[in-house]
């Protein structure tokens, strides 16, 4: 199970990770619902990993940046 919650959490920082270097590099806008989807996606495996390894301030931080997330997605309707 440790294998997998740390893939889990690499899965998770590598997508937040891409994101900010493809929107940094101009190659994808914050408003685009791919990036939001990436966003999404990336803070919760990285509050999952984050709860197996009962780091509970990166929880959430996870959950809060998942949240503002979803909020966004929900205003580029």
């Amino acid at each position: 199970m440790d294998l997998v919650n740390q893939l889990i959490g690499w899965v998770g920082a590598i997508g937040l990770l891409t994101a900010f270097f493809l929107n940094s590099t101009g190659k994808m806008s914050t408003t685009t619902k791919s990036y939001i989807w990436i966003n999404v996606g990336s803070a919760l495996l990285l509050a999952l990993n984050a709860y197996h390894l009962n780091a509970y301030p990166f929880l959430v931080v996870n959950v809060f940046w998942a949240i503002v997330a979803l909020y966004g997605l929900v205003r580029t309707k």
